[in-house]
């Protein structure tokens, strides 16, 4: 299959040939879906939180998470051509076309039209600079074309998010820091944030640093320490063409296409942190909204900061216990349960104590992950989930849609049943109880990545992603499921999603 050409081209990269051949027969069998059981809803898999123990968590966090080293992690390598496929599409249609024929196609089509009626209230306004003769084509073109803005091939972290006025105009990537540096400064002053770019747009993205970190570090009398990395060429995947085929460049040599972000599990790994708090990029909101999704944040970071005590309170007990003790067994069982939602082993009760020691340190010694959830209301997304695995153990998970099998009735009615969907919005603690860090990529499922059918100059091709960040990467960690309100929820999918009432500032 593979000419000595293709195993140096694969050399370079960086991959195993037992890793391509793996990713081979992955697309030969195909991933099995995820074998949900029951869905987490309030009370059975997600915590739901009254006002008090909302302050409760939240003083836990306060108190606590200044000394640890906190990091805000923020995947933002991806490309905004997505967000703006309508416009594109728009512009291919307007090419071409006199005013009055542009102005009647606009009419006909209602996003677009509303996009041109309020298109002085887009953050990015005032970058066009627009003359008074600009036809609508040429104001997309303006937005979109490469002797423009370039905003459909731009990063969505440098594009203009939120409008405060005329001159102060922010970023996405500009929130984010504004929005770390109120819950994830340290005792001595010090904000760290990570962030995943690609390479194409590192000097973008330090000019922007450039700009905005000494005003903040100013106005807040913090220190903020910002580092980038890229998604690593180790964890690119082969693609193949329909018949499971290495699919080839006009020149002969291999497509490797991106792995997804589940390969970012390797950037995760690298950070020297203690918890580390990750949401996408696309996901903030403007200060007037700021003040409920902070308090969120510290309150997930509050549950993680008790959870992680006890955790390490019992592996500490444990650690050299020679003779352990059944009824402190026992209770640690019942908190696994009770308050991590953990499905215990039916035969666990005839366990000798030896064994069932063991399991508890097996089971409790892991990074573990507390993730806030929002209710249903139609948009798309995984969901919190009750996932049984090949071992037959039974555990909580965030599964996407892609990975049910919706042809199963069964299944079907165990998603209708579900009450939350995953907004991304995780803090984690990646050392262990004696301050050691874990070493992430022996906690990631490999059997949850996920196939689809791409097109690469009229040919289809089939690619393959990495078990993503939050499903499969993180299967084997220590989970909890917090309800958090769906206003912390505001995503920009699409262009149009910048004059919703939540993006005003």
């Amino acid at each position: 299959m593979f000419t000595q050409k293709d195993l140096q081209q694969i050399r370079t990269k960086g991959i195993s040939i037992d890793n391509i051949n793996q990713q081979i027969k992955h697309f030969q069998q195909n991933f099995q879906a995820a074998d949900i059981t029951m869905a987490a809803t309030p009370g059975k898999g997600i915590m739901l939180l009254n006002e008090g123990a909302q302050k409760h968590y939240r003083n836990i966090y306060l108190d606590n998470a200044p000394d640890n080293r906190i990091i805000r992690f923020i995947p933002a390598s991806g490309a905004a051509s997505r967000m703006f496929k309508a416009l594109h599409k728009a512009l291919e249609n307007l090419e071409g076309k006199d005013l009055t024929a542009q102005k009647e196609w606009i009419e006909s089509k209602k996003d677009i039209s509303r996009f041109f009626k309020k298109l002085e209230r887009y953050p990015f306004y005032e970058d066009l600079k627009l003359r008074e003769e600009s036809d609508p084509a040429g104001i997309l073109t303006s937005l979109l074309g490469r002797e423009g803005l370039q905003y459909g091939n731009m990063p969505k972290g440098l594009l203009k998010f939120h409008k405060y006025s005329e001159t102060d105009r922010r970023t996405a990537f500009e929130e984010h820091v504004r929005e770390a540096v109120s819950y994830c400064e340290s005792r001595n002053g010090m904000v760290r944030i990570h962030m995943t770019v690609s390479p194409q747009h590192l000097d973008s993205f330090q000019t922007e640093a450039a700009r905005i970190l000494p005003k903040i570090e100013k106005e807040q009398e913090v220190s903020i320490d910002l580092s980038f990395s890229f998604q690593k060429p180790e964890t690119d995947t082969i693609a193949v063409d329909l018949e499971n085929e290495p699919f080839r460049n006009p020149d002969g040599t291999l497509v490797f296409r991106p792995g997804g972000h589940g390969a970012l599990i390797r950037n995760l790994d690298a950070l020297d942190g203690d918890l580390v708090f990750i949401s996408n990029i696309d996901n903030v909101v403007p200060d007037r909204m700021l003040k409920l999704r902070v308090e969120q944040k510290q309150v997930l970071g509050g549950v993680l900061l008790e959870v992680r005590s006890k955790i390490f309170y019992y592996l500490q007990q444990l650690d050299g216990e020679e003779k352990p003790v059944k009824s402190r067994l026992d209770s640690i069982v019942s908190y696994l349960h009770e308050r991590l939602g953990l499905a215990i082993p039916e035969m666990l009760e005839s366990w000798a104590l030896s064994d069932l020691k063991l399991w508890l340190i097996n089971t409790m010694n892991r990074p573990i992950r507390v993730c806030g959830m929002v209710r249903n209301e139609g948009e798309p997304g995984g969901g919190p989930f009750y996932v049984r695995n090949e071992s037959g153990e039974v555990s909580l998970q965030i599964v996407e849609s892609a990975q049910i099998d919706l042809e199963d009735p069964e299944k079907v009615n165990i998603v209708q049943k579900s009450t939350h969907f995953n907004p991304v919005d995780l803090v984690c603690s990646l050392r262990d109880y004696r301050g050691e860090k874990f070493s992430l990529g022996r906690y990631v499922d490999p059997n949850t990545g996920f196939i689809s059918e791409k097109s690469v100059g009229g040919r289809s091709l089939r690619a393959l992603e990495l078990p993503g960040l939050w499903n499969g990467s993180m299967a084997g960690w220590l989970t909890l499921f917090v309800d958090v309100p769906i206003e912390t929820f505001s995503p920009v999918k699409k262009v149009f999603d910048l004059v919703r009432k939540e993006h005003r500032a």
